[in-house]
Order: structure tokens, then C-alpha cells, then sequence
């Protein structure tokens, strides 16, 4: 190798090692720039977050969201408040242009302010539809860590060193939403008072899967586990909740592609109402006299109320998690009865130990909300009289609306039946419209042919022959101006307005009593695994077991906590008491079990059925959250289609087929008079 190739060599790898070193040195600056641009991000919405909560009817938005990210959220205050402010934007963003797309189709400012009314509905759903969607991948990632966490407690045969070393794998494999889950469950076990440390966990559990399994590692780590015909107890009771997540799972995913788009669809009819009457009037022009008459009015309303109810109440049949409400602060109603309705109020609840009373308190404990006899009624009171007030708006409304459409709007002629008018017609009918009005403001309100039409001759207003038809047609608006008024029978509409709101209430708790029918067979199920844990511990007794069903407890805390209270004084009579207070069979037969392990027959014996009695109530459940499903998504889709039915119904074929009818009926009467 001459002088020249080693030089050569030398120079390519000094290019080598100098590219290198540049390629590192580039990496990082840019990394450094990246962390300092991500550092001023941060302190930019951390900024941003304060800024905002100081404005009014922002900060309270802004709170909610940010009450409802921070049990999913466990990377800090910053990226909280940068998400928080993320989705509160995205939120207004789309609340914005679906107000400027809505007006932009419809161009009408009363169904403007209707659509933002309901919008502000909908942007909340804007919210739960990306808190589920964290939800859902919670729940996806938690089976992953049951997986692990059975296989590592295989390998380990320790409960904390299990968990520590899958939150590790969990961290490096990129899992971080069940990460921060798992690191709290670890601080649990590794906390000098791990007691006191779980139930703060219990408070704010984002599912009720990951508040099992925190007590289940828990209920291991201090009692130990135990065999059951050879099989491990902790392992029995991973897989159980790795099926009832896969099951959930499955639910929420058929439940959410058989009623995808279905909300969209509903709302369809805000958007296509303003142009549907506007091409119907324009292609056959008797329809634009029954679209302003108080029956195409009364349509419209019906076809937008139907809208919403129809909106709200599939979001309803959508949700799949309940949420806690807070019980510290006042409700509307609350506050109602203390600014003065108790005066009517208590006059009119029913006795607390009467039939009614009874009947009514069963049903608010059935629904799980927190409310009284006396909020119940206050509430009752106040959706009836607003009802009742809806009900003599809109027909006084009507009225004045007829009133206008009779002196201002154009009348189509008499048995006309053809489509467009022409731009001479239009006027024509305008001219015909104010000379009319002209004459009716000027006679008496109870002027009949004959003075109408010596009132236009005098005047010289018209020739004799033309005097007569319009005075013919002048007395007609004035008989009709004279009937518009508030009716009797409108008032009684009303009142059946006030008994509908009134008994709104009642009805809406019992329709929340049946959905809650399946959280309690799902809380009960809870019940089972929790016993299945406890019932081979030689240490455990009755009262443990209930301190351990209250702890986890949703629907049953209330009369759990009575029981405990109690217990002291007397086991038996005090489960026989909390037999009372609840009313659900599966939840009654685990009271009696506990009865029997009162006595001399122990824990273990009394529950020796119960592996049993979970694997045919799995399969039971199975069944049912599959029948569930199918019967939501029937009943999603007859819901989301009814407001396009509807419009379609009573908007465009019902006032075809009405001003049709009466086109003709007119012309017959014409021709009959030739």
C-alpha cells in the first residue's frame, strides 16, 4: 500500500468519525431544542389554564373536564391541565362550526338558538365520548396487566414482587394509562398503613375492575392465599376478572358499532327542517298557508321536540358507566325548597310510613339518586309548572303568530293548484294583503258585508264589482281574527301540560330503577368474588366481610353502613334489618348465607355452594349482557330514525296531503258555483 492509499484511507475515516460526531452533536441540539420547546409548551398551557379559569362561564366547563381526565390522568399537573385545555378547545371549536354550518343551511335565528340550546348538550357529549374512549383502552390494557401479573405471581408466589416487576414491563413496553394505575396499586402494598392507603384508592378508581383488584392483591398480601381443590385462590380470581373485562369489552365494542352514526342521524332533521319547507313551498305554493298555519306550526314544534327527546335519549341508552353525583352540594330543587317552595311542599308530601310514602321513598332508593320525599316533590312541582307555562306560551304564541300571518302574509288564492307562483303574483297578493289590512284596522272589529263593503264604495277604494269580493274576503280574516283567542279547551290542554311535568319525575325514576336493576346483579356478582377471597382465610369473620362489601359497595353502601352500625348490638337481628332495607333477591340470599356463618356453621360452609352458584351466574349474566345489547341496539335504531320519520310524516307528506285536499276541495266548490 503506497503513501497516497493511506492518506486516502485516513482522510475517509477522519470524514467518517467527523460526520459522526456532527450526526450526535445535531441529535442533540435538536433534542435540546425539543425539550426546551416542550418546557415552554408546558408552562405556556399551565399559563393558559389559570388564565381561562378566570373567566366565568368558561371555568366552570373547564373544571368538569377537568374533573373527569384527572382519575385517567397520573403524568402530573401540567399534562392534566395541557389536556384539559386541548379538549375544551376541541370541544368549542366543533360547537362553532357546527353553529356557523346550521346557519349557513337553515339561515333561521329562532332554530339557531334552538340548535345551540341542544348543542350545549351535545358538546358535554363531546366530553364522554373521549372519556369512554379512554375508558375502553384503560379497560384493553388492564387484561394485559391481569396476564402479566398471573404469570409474574407464578414466578415470584409474592403479590408485591409480582406487581413491581409488571410495573416495570408495563413502562417499558409503552402502556403508561394502566402504568399509573399499577404504580398506585404498588405504593398500596409497599405503604406502612396499606388500609388507609386503599380506601383513599377506592375514592378515586377510574373502574371498578381496577378497585377489585387493588383489594384482591391487598386481601392476598395480608391474609396470604389459599388452595381450593388445588388451584390457587388469587389466580381463581384474576382469571374471573380478566372474563368479566373481556366481557364488558365485548359489550361496549357491539354496542358501539351496531349505533355508530346513529346520533348524527337524529340531529339530521335540525339541519334539512328550514330547507325542506323552503323547496316544499317553492314547488307547490299552497303549502307555504299551511306551514305558517297553527297546525304546520304545531307540526314543526312536534318535529323538533321529538328531535331532541329522541337525542338525549339515545345518549342515555349510550351510557355505560354510572357517575357518582355529588352528594355535599345543593341541588336546584334543594335550593327551591329552601327559598320558600316548603311552604306547598310539605303540604302536600304524603306521610313517610303511609302507602304512597312508602311506595315513593323505594323508588328513589331503587334509582340510587340523591334525593328526599321532599325534593321529589319539589322537582314534581316545578317541571309541572313549567310545563304548564310551555303549554300557554305556545298557544298564546300561536295566536299572535296567526294574528300576523292574517294581516301581513299572503294568502294563496282559493283553490289554487299550481306550483310556483310568478314574481307579478307575488306582488299582487302583497297589494291584496295591505289593502285588506288597511280596511280592517280601519272599520269596527265586528263589521259584517254589508258595512265593509259600504266602507270601501264610500271611500272609492275599489269599483262596485271588486267591492264585493273584497269585502267578502275581508269579513272571512275578520271572523277568523275575531275566533283567535285563548280557548277553554286551551286551557285545559295546559292542564294536562302541568299533570304530564308533574308525574315526569316519577316516571323517570322508575325508568332509572330498571337500569340500575343490571349494576346491582353486577355489584352482587362483585360480592361473590369478594366472599371467594375471604371465605378460605381462617381469620375472617362476618363482620370483615362486610366491612370488605361496603367498601366496594355503589348501590347498597347506604344500608351496608346501617348494618355495620348495628352489628355490634346484635349480628343477626342486624343483617335481618339489611334484609329490609334492600329489596333484591341476590343480594338477600348473601345476607342469609351470612346469617348462617353467624352461627356455629362458619364462614367456609355457609358459602360451599357459591364457586357453583358464580359459574351459572356468569354464564346467566353472559347471556343477559348479550340480550341487553341486542335489545339497545333495536332499540337505538328505531330511536335514531324516529325524528327522520317524523319529518318526513308530519312535515312534507301530512301538509302535501292536507293543503292538497283543500286545493281541490276549493276547486270543486269554484267549478260547482259556475
Amino acid at each position: 500500500m503506497n503513501i497516497y492509499s493511506i492518506i486516502v484511507f485516513v482522510c475517509i475515516a477522519l470524514s467518517a468519525i467527523l460526520a459522526l460526531y456532527a450526526i450526535i452533536v445535531s441529535r442533540k441540539q435538536k433534542t435540546d431544542k425539543l425539550q426546551l420547546q416542550s418546557k415552554r409548551n408546558t408552562v405556556f398551557f399551565i399559563n393558559l389554564y389559570e388564565k381561562l379559569k378566570g373567566i366565568r362561564f368558561l371555568k366552570n366547563f373547564l373544571i368538569n373536564i377537568r374533573r373527569r381526565l384527572e382519575i385517567y390522568n397520573q403524568s402530573g399537573e401540567a399534562a392534566l391541565r395541557k389536556r384539559s385545555i386541548i379538549l375544551l378547545f376541541t370541544t368549542i371549536s366543533l360547537y362553532v362550526g357546527l353553529v356557523l354550518l346550521f346557519w349557513f343551511v337553515t339561515k333561521d335565528i329562532f332554530m339557531l338558538l334552538l340548535f345551540m340550546v341542544l348543542l350545549t348538550y351535545i358538546s358535554d357529549t363531546v366530553v364522554e365520548l373521549f372519556i369512554t374512549e379512554l375508558h375502553n383502552k384503560l379497560l384493553k390494557q388492564q387484561i394485559y396487566y391481569l396476564e402479566l401479573l398471573r404469570h409474574k405471581y407464578y414466578e415470584h408466589n409474592s403479590v408485591e414482587d409480582a406487581n413491581h416487576e409488571v410495573c416495570d414491563i408495563l413502562n417499558q413496553e409503552g402502556y403508561f394509562e394502566i402504568y399509573g394505575q399499577a404504580e398506585r396499586i404498588n405504593d398500596i402494598l409497599t405503604s406502612a398503613d396499606s388500609e388507609t392507603e386503599l380506601e383513599k384508592y377506592y375514592q378515586t378508581a377510574p373502574n371498578k375492575y381496577l378497585k377489585m383488584l387493588a383489594g384482591i392483591l391487598y386481601i392476598t398480601k395480608e391474609y396470604g392465599d389459599s388452595k381450593n381443590n388445588g388451584k390457587s385462590t388469587f389466580v381463581s380470581c384474576i382469571s374471573y376478572l380478566s372474563s368479566e373485562i373481556k366481557t364488558d369489552i365485548f359489550k361496549r365494542e357491539k354496542l358501539k358499532y351496531a349505533l355508530k352514526g346513529i346520533n348524527l342521524i337524529s340531529v339530521l332533521p335540525l339541519f334539512f327542517f328550514k330547507p325542506l319547507r323552503t323547496w316544499a313551498s317553492g314547488s307547490f305554493a299552497p303549502l307555504k298557508n299551511f306551514y305558517y298555519s297553527k297546525a304546520g306550526i304545531i307540526l314543526g314544534i312536534i318535529t323538533v321536540v321529538t328531535t331532541i327527546i329522541c337525542y338525549m335519549t339515545l345518549r342515555r341508552i349510550q351510557r355505560d358507566r354510572y357517575e357518582a353525583t355529588d352528594s355535599m352540594s345543593k341541588s336546584l330543587d334543594q335550593k327551591l325548597y329552601d327559598a320558600g317552595l316548603f311552604r306547598l311542599v310539605d303540604k302536600i308530601v304524603p306521610p313517610r310510613y303511609s302507602v304512597k310514602g312508602n311506595q315513593l321513598i323505594k323508588l328513589i332508593k331503587s334509582a340510587m339518586v340523591p334525593m328526599n320525599l321532599h325534593t321529589l316533590y319539589t322537582r314534581r312541582i316545578v317541571t309541572g309548572f313549567i310545563a304548564f307555562v310551555a303549554g300557554v306560551s305556545l298557544f298564546l304564541g300561536l295566536n299572535y303568530y296567526t294574528r300576523y300571518t292574517i294581516l301581513y302574509e299572503p294568502q294563496m288564492p282559493e283553490g289554487y293548484l299550481g306550483g310556483k307562483l310568478s314574481d307579478e303574483e307575488l306582488v299582487k297578493l302583497k297589494e291584496i294583503t295591505d289593502f285588506d289590512r288597511s280596511i280592517i284596522l280601519a272599520v269596527d272589529g265586528k263589521a259584517d258585508f254589508s258595512a265593509i263593503k259600504e266602507y270601501i264604495t264610500e271611500n272609492k277604494l275599489l269599483s262596485e264589482s271588486e267591492a264585493g269580493i273584497a269585502a267578502q274576503r275581508i269579513e272571512d280574516k275578520i271572523k277568523r281574527l275575531s275566533l283567535n283567542f285563548f280557548w277553554w279547551w286551551q286551557f285545559l290542554i295546559c292542564i294536562f301540560f302541568f299533570i304530564g311535568g308533574y308525574y315526569f319525575p316519577v316516571i323517570n325514576l322508575s325508568f332509572m330503577a330498571k337500569v340500575r336493576k343490571v349494576d346491582m346483579e353486577e355489584e352482587v356478582s362483585q360480592f361473590h368474588t369478594i366472599i371467594l377471597m375471604l371465605m378460605h382465610m381462617n381469620r375472617v369473620h362476618v363482620e370483615e366481610i362486610l366491612e370488605w362489601m361496603e367498601a366496594f359497595s355503589i348501590y347498597f353502601k347506604e344500608p351496608l353502613q346501617k348494618c355495620l352500625s348495628n352489628f355490634s348490638s346484635g349480628p343477626y337481628e342486624a343483617l335481618e334489618e339489611l334484609k329490609e332495607d334492600v329489596a333484591f333477591p341476590p343480594f338477600i340470599r348473601i345476607i342469609g348465607n351470612l346469617q348462617l356463618a353467624c352461627e356455629d356453621l362458619g364462614v367456609e360452609k355457609a358459602f360451599e355452594e357459591l364457586e357453583n352458584e358464580m359459574a351459572f351466574n356468569r354464564e346467566t349474566r353472559k347471556e343477559n349482557s348479550e340480550r341487553i345489547v341486542e335489545r339497545k341496539k333495536n332499540l337505538g335504531s328505531i330511536i335514531g330514525f324516529i325524528p327522520v320519520y317524523t319529518m318526513l310524516i308530519l312535515y312534507l307528506i301530512v301538509p302535501m296531503i292536507v293543503s292538497g285536499m283543500e286545493s281541490i276541495s276549493a276547486f270543486y266548490k269554484q267549478l260547482s258555483q259556475i
